[in-house]
């Protein structure tokens, strides 16, 4: 009853807000902030929640950045390629306009470069400002002076208890050792970071997810750079990606709206492993040397230990486990039990607008990988990674030009199978047209590999994507593409070869600074087996068929002032097929983010009068028949995390984020999250379940930029 009164209130607070005030003038402001930029990567990124759902280690990387824009009059396209708003063709007009006329004053002068359209303009105030230049190497004393450091630590605190951190008798654990987490309920991490100068990086990461004990993760390590020919340098853990990723990408894969301006995107190098994901990256040492003007030649070695799941005869691994949990005595079994080496190289040669890259990359595992395909249902495994040693090579093109960019990737390995990616993108009159040819054979395996695809790895996957990208008007931006895919070998839940199509719709207008709307469209059908009933019998039988899922979100952002905003949503979902006939869901959200001034202690024991503090509430109401037809929505979250979330059946969410300054460069954010469901008496399932029909997590993180 409290909870629903709690929720009553909130709701009748920014109904009367958004009336009370909507007559006050709205003033003219620049409202990109992070929480807007992050909501919009979600957009393109996780177009439905999905296998594309946006990563947090880009998130991460682009924070990284944020914290520590780029300087305009100090820019090189390896810099610029880490912004994945940005095409090719504007960071050719943008290192362009640079040479001409620095040094820059203003990100202003961005209105300059025609290639930039409004909404590029705006973020890239995000992470770029126009500085001074240095024009010698900077000394000891200046790389100090000029060093960045930042110190998060975060813990999640729940409010309510899980099966798993009940109580029960020895006698009960004696028979059932898993039936309880080993560790405490809490969740807490810990992140330092230092750069200075575009010369040095380094980065320590610790977590303890909620039921482990003592620090269960560790990671750290030191990245150097443009050290005269050595232009990168990592100690330590850190992540890969050549080419279109084939072969090579530890980072993250882009969703397909994103596809339309970050064709070569994936080709990023060597990078620094910042995040708190406990799998996929690599531990040792890398370095890319420069041999020449146009000539770089990359090696890397890594040795670490993987989690990974024995068949019960012994006989290997049937899968490797990464969701780095180790809460239970039997995920602790699997912790570590595989060692996984990896090595190899990539050759780079760059000559005005042409780029080649060949990559070759082996990798050793300690246990064989023996996935089960004895089965009818397991037959689908039939092709998935077995044995110990695995080797891919590739070659990778990439050219650019005014008319158009082309790029693509073809790889082999150890396994027999072959996979290639072939992008072509155009501008003509106003239009950006893009062309991505997929093949992955059913028979390729990339250990390493993850590219744009519909599937997890770049396996058993045939496809055509055309998308279309173009501004009706100076504010107004409509991007569409279509993607067909077809799945030669069996996948899980389809027993025979199969089609899907993917089409979606996406309009933004902006109607003034302070005034927006944009609407998303998607269809998505794929075939699977689906089980009908005779007319005349109780028989039942599988046949393939299509299961077509379809999205709205409609989204109205108004700025009532200058620091308050306001956002409403709606959501819709339909789930299709002819076997179970249709069922719908839909959602309806508002938000509130205040921008108000504080006092925080200057370091002269001066009180200074700053617009740092922020105040974000957020509620949404979902009604969805099943999980299959949930929806998703973005909140505001703590600093390097995305909000993004998945709503199913019937209730209402509440957030709360309170963002604070309270000294000089060292804030507080807390979030108080709160879910009740209408038509449940229960929450999740296993040692996971609560024995409510509601749930509230509280959320603390304390950063301090020194």
């Amino acid at each position: 009853m409290k909870t629903r009164f709690f929720h009553l209130l909130i709701l009748l607070f920014l109904l009367a807000f958004g009336v009370g005030t909507s007559p006050l003038h709205a003033q003219e402001t620049d409202t990109s902030d992070w929480s807007d930029f992050v909501e919009n990567l979600t957009e393109l990124f996780g177009e439905s929640g999905d296998s594309e759902t946006l990563s947090e280690e880009l998130v991460e990387d682009l924070y990284e950045i944020h914290c520590n824009p780029l300087n305009l009059n100090d820019l090189d396209e390896e810099k610029l390629r880490e912004l994945p708003f940005l095409n090719d063709i504007q960071i050719i007009d943008l290192l362009t306009y640079i040479e001409k006329h620095k040094p820059l004053l203003s990100t202003g002068e961005l209105m300059a470069i025609r290639s930039f359209d409004y909404w590029t303009r705006r973020l890239m105030q995000l992470f770029c400002y126009a500085g001074e230049l240095l024009l010698h190497s900077p000394t000891l004393s200046e790389a100090i002076r000029y060093s960045k450091n930042d110190l998060t630590l975060r813990t999640d605190i729940p409010l309510y208890t899980k099966m798993g951190f009940a109580n029960y008798s020895e006698e009960t654990l004696a028979k059932s050792p898993n039936k309880i987490y080993r560790g405490s309920q809490p969740y807490y991490s810990l992140r330092y970071s230092f750069s200075t100068l575009n010369k040095l990086e380094a980065g320590i990461q610790m977590e303890k997810d909620a039921g482990e004990s003592g620090i269960d993760y560790f990671s750290a390590y030191v990245l150097a750079k443009n050290l005269s020919v050595i232009d990168r340098l990592v100690v330590g853990n850190y992540r890969l990606s050549f080419g279109s990723g084939l072969v090579m990408n530890s980072s993250s894969s882009f969703g397909k709206l994103m596809m339309l301006s970050s064709l070569t995107r994936m080709d990023r190098g060597i990078r620094g492993h910042s995040s708190m994901m406990e799998s996929g990256y690599f531990s040792g040492i890398a370095t890319t040397v420069k041999l020449t003007k146009n000539l770089r030649l990359t090696a890397f070695y890594s040795r670490r230990n993987a989690d990974g799941t024995f068949n019960s005869d012994s006989s290997g691994i049937s899968s490797l486990k990464t969701d780095g949990l180790h809460r239970t005595i039997l995920e602790k079994s699997k912790k570590g039990n595989v060692r996984k080496q990896d090595f190899g190289g990539n050759v780079n040669w760059q000559w005005k607008q042409l780029r080649l890259s060949a990559t070759v990359s082996h990798t050793n595992f300690s246990v064989p990988l023996a996935p089960k395909h004895d089965t009818a249902a397991s037959l689908y495994r039939l092709y998935n990674a077995t044995g110990t040693d695995f080797t891919n090579y590739s070659l990778a093109y990439s050219y650019v030009s005014r008319l158009f960019r082309l790029s693509g990737e073809t790889a082999s390995g150890s396994s027999g199978g072959v996979a290639t990616l072939n992008a072509l993108q155009t501008e003509w009159r106003g239009n950006t047209i893009t062309f991505i040819q997929r093949y992955y054979g059913a028979k390729y395996v990339s250990i390493n590999g993850k590219t744009f695809s519909e599937n997890a790895q770049p396996q058993n996957e045939l496809g055509f994507f055309l998308g279309w990208k173009r501004y009706l008007s100076r504010r107004t931006l409509l991007q569409v593409y279509f993607d067909y895919m077809h799945f030669p070998w069996l996948k899980y839940g389809v027993s025979q070869a199969s089609n899907g199509f993917d089409f979606t719709a996406f309009v933004q207008h902006q109607f003034s600074e302070t005034h927006s709307l944009s609407v998303r469209y998607r269809l998505k059908s794929k075939q699977k087996d689906l089980t009908w009933t005779s007319d005349n019998s109780k028989d039942t039988y599988k046949e393939l068929g299509y299961n077509t899922n379809q999205s709205l979100r409609l989204q109205h952002q108004i700025n009532l002032t200058e620091n308050i905003h306001l956002k409403t949503l709606l959501l819709a979902s339909m789930l299709s097929n002819h076997a179970e006939g249709n069922r719908f869901g839909y959602g309806v959200g508002e938000s509130l983010n205040w921008k108000f001034p504080t006092q925080w202690i200057h370091p002269k024991n001066k009180y200074e009068s700053i617009k740092g503090g922020t105040l974000s509430i957020n509620l949404t109401y979902f009604n969805t028949e099943d999980y299959d037809t949930r929806i998703y929505a973005y909140e505001p979250s703590l600093l390097y995390t995305f909000g993004m979330r998945s709503f199913y059946y019937e209730g209402i969410r509440t957030a709360l984020l309170l963002q604070l300054p309270i000294l000089h460069r060292l804030q507080l954010i807390t979030k108080l999250g709160s879910t009740r469901y209408f038509n449940r008496s229960t929450i999740g399932t296993g040692l996971d379940q609560i024995l409510h029909n509601h749930r509230e997590d509280l959320q603390l993180q304390l950063q301090w930029k020194f």
